[in-house]
């Protein structure tokens, strides 16, 4: 019986190379993942850049026309902020820091024009060209002179 009862002893849990065989099989499996989900994360962050900044263009020409004034789209790269204000700059209707909240550089931010006006009619001065850059990873905010936004995405 004292037999039976250490033999079964024995064969209770695991041994060392057990162990070590699905520990690294697990390591293996979590290195093949991890460059997956970092380029999953940038291009989520560059999408949500690409939205916010959408949604501050079409919000500029929505209180143009509203308040019957010209607004003025306006990027900072030393703040890396994107601006909404009056054609004066004393008034801020919009400010999104695509920096802070989404780790954007300065260089990784490009408008082809800056500022562009956009008057009570619905009508800019200019089209306008936005490039968001992370990485590898390119998207582009087209934006009309009558306001259209068109979102691209660069391989």
């Amino acid at each position: 019986m004292n037999e039976h009862y250490s033999q079964s002893r024995r064969n209770r849990g695991f041994t060392l190379l057990e162990v070590l065989v699905v520990m690294i099989m697990a390591a293996a499996v979590t290195a093949m993942s991890v460059g997956r989900i970092h380029s999953l994360t940038v291009q989520q962050r560059l999408q949500r850049a690409t939205m916010a900044t959408r949604n501050d263009i079409e919000a500029a020409y929505a209180i143009a026309v509203r308040n019957r004034q010209p607004v003025r789209i306006a990027w900072n790269s030393g703040t890396r902020q994107l601006v909404v204000t009056d054609r004066a700059g004393t008034t801020y209707f919009r400010r999104s820091n695509l920096g802070a909240v989404y780790g954007l550089a300065a260089a990784g931010v490009t408008f082809s024009r800056s500022p562009v006006e956009v008057y009570p009619d619905g009508l800019a001065n200019d089209t306008l060209l936005i490039t968001l850059t992370v990485e590898t990873v390119t998207k582009r905010v087209r934006v009309s002179r009558s306001g259209l936004v068109r979102l691209d995405s660069l391989p």
